[in-house]
């Protein structure tokens, strides 16, 4: 699963936005073979008065926690291969609107996930292709 956690200013994002920049995200996680039911996206929008960054009051600031547990890095290169296709995605879409983003990517131990109490297939297996042709998780 990849899950994205877009914490945002108030009356930044607008639902369509919200619904592109969820496709090009899922867009992103299906061109190198994940199914796209993995790719979660989840828009938190902060409560006026409660985005600071530095200390100081943030109107306009959205702040990205990517976790990855279907895939792994496995070199450094293939590690800035994927920041660049994030860039490609936020930077066009935060830029024009004078936002301010960060984000960060935090990888954790396939063995540890589930879903819908299903331990997943493995990266492409014949099973995770069966579960990327259905777009959901069945037993195998």
């Amino acid at each position: 699963m990849p899950s994205w956690y877009i914490k945002h200013s108030p009356n930044t994002i607008t639902a369509p936005e919200k619904e592109q920049l969820a496709k090009s995200i899922t867009r992103l996680y299906v061109s190198v073979g994940l199914p796209a039911f993995y790719v979660q996206v989840h828009f938190i929008e902060n409560i006026p008065g409660t985005s600071f960054v530095g200390g100081e009051l943030h109107p306009n600031f959205a702040a990205l926690t990517i976790y990855h547990i279907a895939r792994a890095f496995k070199t450094d290169e293939a590690k800035r291969g994927f920041l660049a296709a994030v860039d490609e995605i936020l930077n066009p879409f935060f830029e024009p609107k004078g936002m301010e983003w960060e984000y960060f990517i935090a990888e954790s131990s396939r063995d540890l996930w589930k879903i819908n109490g299903l331990v997943p297939p493995q990266p492409g297996s014949e099973g995770e292709k069966k579960w990327a042709e259905l777009n959901k998780a069945v037993k195998l």
